[in-house]
């Protein structure tokens, strides 16, 4: 019994440590929090052509490409809201940044196609 106990003890513990924010958020939530939170970094990860139609007000522009891991140190050690067209390429951001020291990365669910199909602000 108490065998067990360290164990449900242990995958405890292992499981408090990763409750990093690590988020995906639907569109309204990503917002929500967004505006909610302090000292926010807005990470869009599109190319330019993609951002000619269009972005989200605030947001900052590091392109995901194959050499995205060498530019976060233009992105601050802050809590980071970041999207791509369709969620791809920022869940692979995300996935950088975290592995980066990155601790609070919020991802928008569908990218900007689910934010302007939700109808929210486009810039």
């Amino acid at each position: 019994m108490k065998k067990n106990l360290w164990w449900v003890l242990a995958l405890l513990v292992a499981c408090a440590g990763n409750q990093q924010e690590q988020q995906v958020l639907s569109p309204v939530a990503f917002q929500k929090k967004l505006s909610e939170t302090g000292n926010a970094f807005l990470l869009d990860v599109r190319t330019p052509e993609e951002i000619a139609n269009g972005k989200i007000e605030g947001a900052n522009n590091v392109v995901f490409d194959d050499n995205f891991a060498s530019k976060i140190s233009q992105i601050p050690k802050q809590a980071v809201f970041v999207y791509c067209a369709g969620g791809v390429r920022s869940a692979k951001a995300a996935k950088i940044l975290r592995s980066n020291g990155y601790t609070q990365v919020f991802e928008l669910e569908g990218g900007f196609n689910a934010w302007r199909e939700a109808k929210l602000p486009v810039k």
